[in-house]
């Protein structure tokens, strides 16, 4: 076998082996991590958020703009009624404190909305878009306070 032969031959024997593996599918286990329903209603937001983040400026995108601000208070409004996973791991007295701290954080956000929701019907894309930034920071420090660590 000559030398251009053999790096063909190992070249295609190499392509099989990998093609084998990379067409089987992936299978999750479902007992690795189980999504909580605040989970779902915070990839909600998420999702609505990023979109909102995007188009904010655009006034020719309002409607768009208002129907995902209207997403976002919604799951304010549903995850008020939803404890954070973290509260299972605090005492009952920490738990009831923790659990007020959460939702008036969830107030915050829904007052930032409305101050959103207002700009955007005004016409206002200007400061809505700088709210956009004010509602970053409430995300992040409710992240930082009421969201487990080991959560992603």
């Amino acid at each position: 076998m000559t030398m251009r032969s053999l790096f063909f031959y190992t070249l295609f024997s190499a392509t099989m082996m990998f093609k084998g593996h990379a067409s089987e599918p992936v299978v999750h286990d479902p007992a690795e991590k189980e999504v909580t329903k605040l989970e779902e209603q915070m990839d909600r937001m998420n999702t609505a958020y990023r979109k909102l983040r995007r188009q904010v400026g655009d006034a020719s995108k309002n409607e768009s703009s208002l129907e995902l601000v209207g997403i976002m208070r919604e799951v304010v409004t549903t995850a008020r009624d939803l404890a954070p996973v973290k509260t299972a791991d605090l005492l009952e007295e920490e738990r009831i404190e923790f659990v007020a701290g959460y939702r008036e954080q969830l107030g915050k956000l829904d007052i930032i909305l409305t101050a959103i929701e207002t700009a955007l019907k005004a016409g206002n894309n200007t400061d809505a878009t700088k709210l956009i930034g004010d509602l970053r920071e409430v995300q992040k420090a409710g992240h930082r306070e009421y969201k487990k660590s080991d959560q992603a």
